[in-house]
């Protein structure tokens, strides 16, 4: 079949083209976009909108939500006796393409962020854990300040040669802290 001369294609999800020359692929193949590819149509149609002197050019259309559209598009057929060949294989043709939020779309993503939204949870704003961050350092520095004040009024004691370790106040010969009862020691 002369390329130029497909008015239209028709490729479903899940089914592979015909080959001659090469192995066959996918008819459809989503490779990303905002919107990623779990929600990748079952169906697409792509109509031949004329010849630009070097490849047809393609318009593709699908039952997609409001919040989606087709970004980049790529129609690639297997050429019947070589790659370039202006004759194709019927039944080799396949369409690559990334999907992408629309406008509706972005505004929905930025209202269910703080829902926690598993589809869109890669557009979250990355800030937020540089906050966790911060707040974690806080915590373990008045977590250290609080350890070094109460450790820092006592003082280690000392071991004496019977063995025995006295209490810092009997070093410094000053006299015992208030309620101190001298018969327990």
């Amino acid at each position: 079949v002369l390329l130029r001369e497909v008015q239209a294609l028709t490729l479903h999800r899940g089914q592979y083209t015909t080959s001659r020359r090469t192995a066959a692929v996918p008819q459809l193949q989503c490779t990303g976009g905002s919107a990623g590819c779990s929600r990748a149509p079952e169906v697409v149609q792509c109509y031949n909108k004329g010849w630009d002197g070097y490849d047809v050019q393609w318009q593709c259309k699908a039952d997609l939500e409001n919040i989606h559209r087709f970004g980049q598009i790529e129609v690639s057929c297997e050429g019947y006796d070589y790659p370039d060949d202006p004759y194709i294989l019927r039944g080799s043709c396949s369409l690559l393409f990334r999907l992408e939020l629309t406008e509706e779309g972005e505004r929905k993503v930025k209202n269910s962020d703080s829902f926690g939204s598993g589809f869109y949870q890669s557009r979250k704003d990355s800030s937020d854990s540089g906050a966790g961050a911060i707040v974690i350092i806080v915590i373990l520095v008045l977590a250290f300040g609080v350890y070094k004040f109460f450790l820092s009024n006592q003082q280690p004691q000392q071991m004496f040669g019977d063995g025995f370790a006295r209490p810092s106040w009997q070093n410094h010969q000053a006299p015992p802290p208030p309620g101190f009862k001298p018969s327990f020691t």
